[in-house]
């Protein structure tokens, strides 16, 4: 038989099983949605599925809004009527319909709401992004920006005394947003996009097997809209006691999930109860009906299981009535919320001490999986809890199964974690580059379609993985090979269908979308992560050191570039000073300074001033998918007098931005490198 023929029959093979009929998915994952469907608000009052354990006398009514977005939105509504808002979603539109769904159940009133204050739990973007329409909402204002100088203090705050709406947050907060917004955020938005299943088919009219999104494990689905940030006008650093709308509450800092996470405890003594009991937001320290994250594939900075589990600890010291994560239903009666955080715990100790305990024996970071089994009896051991909708829609394993994060991927993160990438075996110091190695590899092995010609084996084999690696050597040799791209793509459709956990489920199935090349529609990224609501709501400061790692150094060092600028920017709030910094391009590197808030310290050849308008006008031109080119808004700026430039002309500007890149205008590519 000619390679021709040989070559076609593959082709026409691998092609018919790039895009089979999705087979059923995994049972427990199937049911695992129904945590989250239908959208509804818990009433911890009048449900008699939580109220038989509220005690009697309370001055407050608690509400968990869950399946709006990833995450929950809670609302405490004091005995005034002002309400606290704990969490506002990942985007207006979903915020808006929630609060619809408030009004229709008649729990928060018509026309304006009476919003005292705003907690952000965390920095993630589903605890974030909605807060601009709770605001516009809002009967007052929100409050100015914290100063620098006032941040993190644990002095008591009585939000009620203020005439405007407390945002509240952890004092790292900011950090974490900006990381995430100017920092990494534009490697983190395809990955994110691939975990969440965002660009799957999820048209549920359509046929089973062509509506492969199931749900997101800790939510039922991300919502794409509009996000925005607002800067905290309180941050605390460890606990701090808040009367907000009447109600008195402790914010306590319980570093988990992120450095900055925060849990409210509601104490009865303090809200017409009695004894020491009370109820908790428990945020993401229990992130929800899974086993959770310790390390997300969307990719994230080492998150310290040790701390966490104290974390956990520090919650379990709490006599809780109830608990409502911000993700998942609420669970009420004390002995089912200290079951749970017991054996969250003790799943989160067992995978640190057990990794850390084979790491000093010598295993390598991908030995460990095979090495650290889940504990069965710590799942098993949850059949006693009772949750709110009963075992036979939501079951309390459910806790600890992987429905998030996994055993597998956390000890990876672990090893990385405590001892970086390097597994000690110097053949890893300065490796074959990939292309090169997967070409050697091919040839070694006998040829580009004997290896082909195996990997079609190994998938009738049901060798999934394996038919995958032997592709990949393939696509990697030439990401142009579409009949190698095909065979790796059915090999991903295969090792989608049985997997439990949706992160991975969801991975797959988008990789084979990519492979398939049928992600052509959904390349610009419009928001997300580095969405400009949040971007341009960060500290001047943040915006313009940015810059320093888009520096296209190639060109600068090549160049001999020897070049600065100065920014200063006016007062964003009233309460807030002008801000001066200098970017100073050093050929390969760009050094930030900030100047102080005097304009004779800016010290640079050209300066450039301009207020947040202006500013805010960078950054949505940034965006990518902007239909006008940065360079001219830049320069329009400039010609409307927006941004004024002193020492120099706007060709000095123009040209100085011209040494770094723009954002990225599409997702990166993963599946094919």
């Amino acid at each position: 038989m000619s390679r021709l023929l040989i070559c076609l029959l593959l082709a026409l093979s691998a092609l018919a099983q790039s895009a089979p009929p999705l087979p059923p998915p995994n049972p427990l994952l199937e049911n695992h949605k129904h945590w989250f469907l239908p959208a509804e608000i818990w009433d911890i009052q009048t449900d008699p599925r939580l109220s038989a354990h509220r005690p009697k006398g309370l001055s407050y009514k608690a509400y968990s809004a869950v399946g709006f977005n990833l995450a929950n939105t809670v609302a405490i509504v004091g005995p005034t009527g002002e309400i606290t808002i704990i969490d506002t979603l990942g985007d207006r539109k979903s915020v808006k319909e929630m609060i619809q769904v408030f009004r229709d159940k008649k729990i928060f009133p018509s026309g304006k709401l009476p919003i005292r204050t705003i907690i952000y739990t965390h920095n993630h973007i589903d605890h974030i992004g909605g807060v601009k329409e709770f605001l516009a909402e809002a009967s007052r204002p929100a409050c100015l920006e914290e100063k620098t100088s006032e941040a993190g203090s644990d002095k008591p705050l009585n939000a009620d005394s203020l005439d405007c709406v407390s945002v509240i947050g952890q004092e790292k907060i900011v950090d974490g947003v900006n990381n995430t917004a100017t920092v990494v955020g534009a490697a983190i938005n395809p990955r994110s996009a691939y975990m969440y299943g965002n660009l799957l088919p999820q048209d549920e009219k359509k046929p089973a097997d062509k509506n492969w999104f199931i749900t997101n494990g800790i939510g039922y689905k991300v919502e794409e809209g509009v996000s925005d940030f607002v800067m905290p006008s309180r941050t605390f650093s460890n606990q701090m006691t808040l009367v907000s709308g009447g109600v008195t509450m402790e914010v306590i800092y319980v570093p988990s999930e992120t450095d900055d996470e925060l849990a409210v405890f509601i104490p009865d003594m303090f809200n017409g109860g009695t004894g020491t009991a009370g109820m908790l937001q428990s945020a993401e320290v229990i992130q929800g009906p899974s086993f959770p994250n310790l390390y997300s594939l969307r990719g994230t900075s080492f998150r310290n299981p040790a701390q966490w589990f104290r974390s956990v600890d520090v919650l379990r010291k709490y006599d809780s009535w109830c608990m409502l994560p911000s993700h998942g239903t609420p669970l009420c009666g004390n002995d089912n919320v200290q079951k749970l955080l017991t054996n969250f715990r003790d799943a989160i100790q067992y995978t640190h001490d057990q990794s850390v305990r084979h790491m000093n024996k010598g295993y390598s970071m991908e030995q460990l999986p095979l090495l650290i089994p889940m504990p069965e009896y710590l799942i098993d051991d949850l059949a006693t809890v009772k949750t709110a909708k009963g075992n036979n829609v939501t079951d309390p394993k459910d806790y600890l199964r992987f429905f998030y994060g996994s055993v597998p991927q956390a000890v990876r993160e672990l090893y990385f974690g405590y001892l970086g990438w390097f597994q000690a075996d110097p053949v890893a110091l300065a490796p074959t580059p990939p292309q090169e190695y997967a070409s050697k590899t091919v040839a070694l092995m006998g040829g580009r379609d004997k290896v082909l010609a195996e990997a079609r084996n190994a998938f009738g084999r049901k060798e999934y993985q394996w038919s995958a690696e032997l592709a990949t050597l393939l696509v990697t040799r030439d990401p142009a090979d579409q009949v190698a791209r095909k065979e790796k793509a059915a090999a991903y459709v295969a090792l989608a269908v049985p997997q439990q956990n949706p992160n991975w489920r969801n991975f797959y199935l988008t990789a084979a979308m990519e492979l398939n090349g049928d992600l052509k529609d959904h390349r610009a990224i419009p928001g997300g992560l580095v969405a400009p609501g949040i971007v341009e709501a960060l500290p001047y400061g943040n915006w313009v050191n940015q810059w320093t790692w888009r520096l296209k150094a190639e060109e600068t060092i090549k160049g001999n570039v020897n070049r600065t600028l100065g920014f200063y920017f006016t007062p964003a709030e009233a309460n807030q000073t002008a801000e001066g910094f200098t970017l100073e391009v050093a050929r390969g590197v760009a050094r930030f300074t900030s100047t102080g808030a005097s304009r004779e310290a800016v010290k640079a050849p050209v300066v450039i001033e301009m207020g947040k308008s202006a500013q805010k006008k960078l950054v949505y031109a940034d965006l990518p998918g902007f239909d006008v080119p940065y360079e001219r808004v830049l320069g329009k700026l400039i010609d409307d007098g927006e941004i004024k430039v002193q020492g120099g002309t706007k060709a000095d500007v123009l040209s100085f931005f011209a040494l770094f890149d723009r954002a990225p205008q599409k997702l990166n590519d993963l599946a094919v490198r």
